[in-house]
């Protein structure tokens, strides 16, 4: 359905990912007009850990998404295990976090985002799919109307009154807007992400494994069928020295961390892999238009193995409707600034550190040996990647 009416109020969300889709669901149930507009056609495989905390089923549960995702057949997993090229390893119990069951949740992305669409649908939200946000219309500084590309080459321009960018790491419908407002920058990636499914991999199911090597990290969980999904995050130049060929970082610098050889070292291959370039982490603008809002990724993107970044795409979204709906556009961007600096900054602080261990092999064995000694020092870090190191800790 193609849709350039305007309502009053009416929000438009470019992408139909988790954050888009809640953001849609909790929007829509709300009595508000939503149009998403989505680039592919579900159900598609996305590039992700497929690690759904624990706390995030209470989210679905509130979504009214907890019955269908449930049913989708992915795994429960009990427990997550760091290990270190030395060999040590390091256990988080998934019951440490709050959620139902104290259990976290392995599921491919084309199986919750599918069904997580599904429900915004029926909670009444138009959703445009097969349609990717190509320009932005400004009036006055704010965003008036989207210009769409259907996959068919025809174009339409999609009017609106509050627009929503929830396009990830890619920030589609910001970097539009900014580039009329000559604010538009570039970083140089610095990562590479790579993702697949695999079949007869040497790990029993309820876990989730992270593996350190030189220059990365890697992790392993099963999800719906049998399958596990394997995704890992590596330095552009120890991908280069590959070729950027990802079984070849696999043999060459995963397959180093012996662990990460005796599960997948006779696997199979069941998906071909996905890749992204990674330009960073941590906070970006959320608001570049005052009635235009970055949620999820495209407004915090938080390091993967914390195991938290489908639980912030959800919080986040959650944040950005409880604004919305509160009125008084004019005060939304500085609601909603600051309940995203109050809930994340200091998670965020936390991972900018950890990341300096996860890169680098000795520090990553020394942390991994420290946190093996004690259950209670791992509890600690742990909490700290939902809660993040408070600001009196940070200034003092």
């Amino acid at each position: 359905m193609r849709s350039t009416q305007r309502g009053s109020g009416r929000v438009i969300i470019a992408g139909a990912g988790p954050t888009g889709s809640s953001l849609a669901i909790r929007l829509a149930t709300e009595g508000r007009e939503v149009c998403v507009i989505e680039r592919s056609r579900f159900p598609r495989h996305k590039l992700c850990g497929e690690f759904i905390s624990p706390e995030c089923l209470e989210h679905f549960r509130a979504l009214g998404v907890l019955g269908p995702i449930g049913a989708a057949g992915g795994d429960s997993i009990r427990r997550t295990v760091f290990y270190a090229l030395n060999g040590r390893s390091a256990e988080v119990p998934s019951e440490w976090f709050r959620g139902s069951g104290g259990a976290a949740l392995g599921l491919s992305r084309a199986e919750m985002d599918h069904r997580l669409l599904e429900a915004a649908k029926r909670a009444g939200a138009e959703v445009v799919e097969g349609a990717s946000v190509c320009g932005a219309h400004l009036e006055s500084g704010r965003v008036s109307a989207v210009e769409v590309r259907f996959d068919d080459g025809s174009r339409e321009t999609v009017d609106g009154s509050i627009f929503v960018d929830a396009t990830g790491r890619q920030r589609v419908l910001a970097n539009y807007a900014a580039r009329d407002k000559t604010k538009r920058g570039h970083r140089q990636p610095s990562l590479v992400g790579f993702k697949a499914h695999f079949s007869d991999v040497g790990m029993q199911p309820g876990r989730c494994e992270i593996y350190f090597f030189n220059g990365g990290y890697g992790g392993l969980n099963f999800v719906e069928g049998g399958r596990a999904n394997h995704c890992f995050l590596v330095s552009s130049s120890a991908a280069r020295d590959c070729g950027g060929d990802a079984d070849s970082i696999l043999s060459n610098v995963i397959f180093r961390n012996s662990r990460a050889l005796e599960t997948l070292g006779g696997a199979k291959r069941e998906l071909e892999w996905l890749a992204v370039a990674v330009d960073g982490f941590g906070l970006r603008e959320l608001s570049p238009a005052p009635n235009l809002f970055t949620v999820g990724d495209a407004g915090a993107f938080i390091d993967p193995f914390t195991g938290s970044g489908m639980l912030m795409a959800l919080e986040s979204s959650e944040l950005l409707a409880e604004c919305l709906l509160a009125g008084e556009l004019e005060r939304t961007a500085l609601r909603y600034a600051a309940a995203h600096r109050k809930r994340f900054r200091g998670r965020l602080r936390l991972c900018a550190f950890m990341r300096r261990l996860a890169f680098d092999p000795r520090l990553a064995s020394i942390a991994v040996s420290v946190a093996g000694i004690s259950s209670g020092f791992r509890r600690i870090i742990a909490a700290m990647t939902r809660k993040g190191i408070p600001d009196k800790v940070v200034n003092p």
